[in-house]
């Protein structure tokens, strides 16, 4: 059976002119939803995305997530991270933590990244399951080591608080280093005050305006009144009060 990927739909759709762009378009999403319901598992899960982008069709959330589920159901692993964030989010389905959870346990165990950190966060909280710190710390083990950024940053703080795990500051400062070379502000912004206290890494100033000047760029508000302090106060940086009113908007 003939498979349609979303690359080559939209591959397609941009070498044409409009007129016959829309045609084409029209014709491939007719045979993409004859796929879907004819149980191809990928077709209904591009078929939702499509919905739920509102890409090729208009946007519609509750058909995004009925066929999120129906592609989950066939064992669809980032289909079932998508419904999982639809029960967690009621996006086009009623809210539901215990679904939520089912469904990123789900296909966190087929190894997809984002899933285990979002099993890794209900897990932390007890959000739809059990609440269970030792294993959120391994769920968010295996997504860092797959380079998702969230969980470097929660492993960090899990090893930095001793939450799940044995107090580890330099393990701690490791994950949020990974996390903030990914541009994660809070990775950032942890990592800054890791410098500065010398926990976990040496007392480094230059290293702390280094990574409070990367969080303000993303627009951390904690890493903004920090390096507007700092230009203020003279702390790894020239006073410069100049600097420290325009960071802070004034």
């Amino acid at each position: 059976m003939k498979k349609i990927t979303v690359l080559t739909l939209f591959a397609t759709i941009l070498c044409l002119p409009d007129a016959l762009a829309q045609r084409q378009q029209q014709v491939n999403m007719v045979e993409l939803m004859n796929l879907a319901e004819q149980g191809d598992t990928a077709a209904q899960y591009q078929l939702a995305y499509c919905y739920d982008r509102g890409w090729g069709l208009k946007k519609d959330v509750s058909l995004a997530a009925m066929w999120y589920l129906a592609a989950a159901k066939r064992g669809h692993a980032e289909a079932q991270n998508s419904v999982a964030n639809c029960y967690l989010l009621g996006d086009g389905i009623e809210q539901n933590d215990s679904l939520a959870a089912h469904w990123f346990l789900q296909a966190a165990r087929q190894g997809h990244p984002a899933a285990q950190y979002g099993i890794g966060v209900c897990m932390l909280f007890g959000r739809g399951t059990t609440r269970d710190e030792q294993q959120a710390v391994r769920w968010f083990r295996q997504a860092a080591a797959q380079d998702d950024a969230d969980s470097q940053y929660n492993l960090g703080w899990c090893l930095e608080t001793g939450t799940g795990i044995d107090r580890d500051e330099k393990k701690a400062v490791f994950w949020y280093t990974e996390a903030a070379r990914q541009g994660m502000p809070q990775a950032q912004y942890n990592l800054a005050l890791c410098a500065h206290d010398g926990r976990g890494m040496a007392k480094d100033l230059k290293t702390y305006i280094f990574w409070l000047e990367q969080a303000a760029k993303r627009k951390d508000p904690k890493a903004i009144e920090a390096l507007a302090n700092a230009y203020e106060q003279g702390i790894g940086v020239k006073k410069n009060h100049k600097k420290a009113r325009k960071l802070r908007g004034r």
